[in-house]
Formats: structure tokens, C-alpha cells, sequence
């Protein structure tokens, strides 16, 4: 091949030094496009022959809202469009397909089978990472084929229904599990999610987790916010969390508050815990009594008999400077040897002034750690 150069001068270049990328191993190459966005990757086909199928072997496939507003300006994808265009990547892809992400919530989709026949596809060339995304009013059934699919890794599934096929479901690598706004519906008394590698689980706004039961012997890092039918048996398997954020914004119903000494005397092995204020409040059983009753219980070194030995980091949100918050801060205070730093985030009916008595109050109480630092500071 004859080139000039800036100069004019004309130069021999040999073609084969011109693309040495065409040249790496597939997986090289699948390390170096992991990060471009599937629209780029399908650009690649027109660089030369040899990248006309380079996208169709890559092994993550990300349809996302951006992916989906971007061909909507383009092409007209009404009514089954959508659907219609997603079976064609489907069909065309070769090869395993490790990370696989699909947001419905931007596109014209209105048929619960093509979703069934789609994670159908993608889970059975051994997908490790599935991320299913949904921000409609409207709840889609979650498909069953995902409850069989052994090689998960990571699940995130947002507004879905679930309804597990059997009253056990085995998921023999799944590490990291997160769910937002699901709908548990029962077909059984109760569902047991078995998950023996389970590290993480995050649960957000979800409905009829009552009706789960979850064995991860290995979780360390819980997250639950806002899915207010939880009871005092859901954490009874997660004696091994090391984190946890329980943050609960609803009412609480009859028997189904956790007080905040039952959840640490269950969970033994924390060494970081997360909660806002209404997680502190007064639990049912007790509720009907007098208040004083109630305060002169929490105030008895009795109603803790053990120590926090691992607990190093604690953060209250939203302190409205109830006695039941102070309570807990200065028991937290006292029963907390490893206990580094505690973060207190007044909520912004808190006055300067207020914030300030906060800080002298918590300094008086008695440490079981001598190198604790108190922080009272609005939130950021």
C-alpha cells in the first residue's frame, strides 16, 4: 500500500501493520470493548470484514434506556418493534453471553411471553450477570427460567412479580443479589431461597418478603430499606453479616417490629451498622404501656445483656432527638468496646443550637471504647 505522508513523500506501508488490534485474542479484545456501549460495539461492523460479526460474539450485551432513546430517534420502533428488534439481536449473537442488562422502562412493551423467551435464550448460554430494569407502573412477571439458571453471579431485578416455581430454589454461585420494588406472590405456605455464596443482598421496597426465607451463610453486607413487612425471623440465618443498612421510611404493622437490641443480639457479627429514626422508636408490645413505663425499661442495664464486641461504625439518620434515640446512643455508647466512630445525622428540623446540646449530651456518656469519636453533623 502507497501512502504520502505530511510532507508529500510517498510511503510503503504494509497492511498487515495497519490493524494489529484485528489481530488480539477475542478475549483481549472483549476486555477492551467491555466498557463501550452496545451501540458503539454494533458501529465496529463497519471498520472492515473483519469486524462485521465482532459484535455479535461479544459477550455482553447492554440494552439499556440510553441504548433504547438513541435508536428510537432513528428508526421507527412502534408497537412490537421493540420486541421485534431485541429478538434480533438475540438470534444473531453466537457465543456465551456473560453480562446481560435490559431496561424495558423507555420502550413500547407489551407482551410478558418475549421476555420469557428472551432470558430464555440469554440463560442458557451460561449468563453470570443479569440486570432486568423496569421504572413503569405496570409489574411484569419475572420469568422462572431465572430461578434455574446455575451460573449466576449477580441478579439486579427492578418492579417485577415474583412467583418462585417451587418452595426451594437453588442458586449454587449467585454472590451478589438485589432487588427493588418486588412483588412476592405465593403460590406456597413459603419460598426458601438458597444461596450458599451469597455476600450481598439488598432488598428495596419490596412486598411479601415475609413469605421468604433466605440461607446465605456467607452474607456480609445487608441492605433493606423501605420494605416494611419484614420480621425478627427473616434475619434469623444472617448471623454472619458483617454491614448492615436497615433503613424503614412505613408504618409498622402488629408484630412485625424489629427493636434495634433484638436485631443486634441476631446479627452478633457486625462491625457496621446504618439506621434512621424510626428504626429506634418503641416496639409494639410495648406501645399500649405508659411511656414512662417504657423509658424506665430501656434505661435498665438489664435490657441488654451482652456486649457489641465487634461493632466499629455506627450512623444514625434522621435524629429527631426522641429519649428513644438518646437511648439508644448511649447504650450503643456503652456496650460497644471496638466501637471507633459513631455518626449522628440530625434531622433539618434540628436547630444549630439543638445540634450543639446533641453533641455535649453524647460527649457525657459513658465509652466502653476509649478511642470512639462522636460526629453530630447534618447529612454531606
Amino acid at each position: 500500500m502507497v501512502d504520502m505522508n505530511n510532507r508529500g513523500t510517498k510511503l510503503v506501508i504494509d497492511e498487515n501493520d495497519i490493524d494489529k488490534i484485528s489481530n488480539l485474542p477475542m478475549d483481549i479484545l472483549d476486555k477492551i470493548f467491555k466498557d463501550m456501549s452496545f451501540l458503539e460495539l454494533v458501529k465496529t461492523c463497519v471498520l472492515s470484514k473483519k469486524w462485521v460479526h465482532f459484535w455479535a460474539m461479544h459477550p455482553i450485551l447492554v440494552l439499556d434506556g440510553d441504548f433504547f432513546r438513541k435508536i428510537s430517534g432513528n428508526i421507527k420502533l412502534i408497537e412490537d418493534g421493540f420486541s421485534g428488534l431485541i429478538d434480533k439481536i438475540l438470534f444473531q449473537h453466537v457465543g456465551s453471553i456473560v453480562k446481560f442488562s435490559l431496561d424495558l422502562s423507555t420502550i413500547y412493551y407489551n407482551n410478558n411471553r418475549d421476555l420469557g423467551h428472551w432470558l430464555i435464550c440469554v440463560t442458557s448460554k451460561c449468563v453470570k450477570e443479569l440486570t432486568l430494569k423496569n421504572h413503569k407502573h405496570k409489574h411484569y412477571n419475572l420469568p422462572f427460567c431465572v430461578f434455574d439458571c446455575p451460573t449466576l453471579t449477580y441478579l439486579d431485578v427492578t418492579n417485577f412479580i415474583v412467583k418462585l416455581p417451587s418452595s426451594k430454589t437453588l442458586f449454587p454461585n449467585l454472590l451478589e443479589l438485589t432487588l427493588k420494588s418486588i412483588k412476592f406472590r405465593p403460590t406456597n405456605a413459603n419460598y426458601v431461597l438458597n444461596a450458599p455464596f451469597l455476600t450481598s443482598l439488598t432488598l428495596i421496597s419490596c412486598n411479601g418478603v415475609h413469605w421468604l426465607t433466605i440461607f446465605a451463610p456467607r452474607i456480609k453486607f445487608l441492605t433493606i430499606n423501605d420494605s416494611h413487612d419484614i420480621c425478627a425471623n427473616f434475619f434469623v440465618n444472617f448471623s454472619n453479616v458483617r454491614e448492615l443498612l436497615f433503613r424503614e421510611e412505613s408504618y409498622y404493622e402488629e408484630g412485625r417490629f424489629i427493636t434495634w437490641s433484638h436485631l443486634l443480639s441476631l446479627c452478633p457479627n457486625l462491625t457496621r451498622l446504618v439506621l434512621n429514626n424510626s428504626c429506634i422508636q418503641v416496639f409494639n408490645t410495648l406501645r399500649e404501656r405508659n411511656i414512662g413505663e417504657v423509658i424506665h425499661y430501656l434505661e435498665d442495664p438489664k435490657c441488654i445483656d451482652q456486649q457489641f464486641e465487634k461493632l466499629e461504625f455506627v450512623e444514625l439518620r434522621k435524629f429527631e432527638g426522641t429519649h428513644f434515640e438518646l437511648i439508644f446512643l448511649k447504650k450503643i455508647l456503652g456496650y460497644s468496646p471496638s466501637l471507633s466512630r459513631i455518626i449522628v445525622e440530625p434531622s433539618d428540623d434540628i436547630d444549630v443550637a439543638e445540634i450543639l446540646d446533641l453533641y455535649e449530651e453524647l460527649m457525657m456518656f459513658l465509652k466502653a471504647s476509649p478511642t470512639v469519636k462522636v460526629v453530630v453533623a447534618p447529612h454531606g
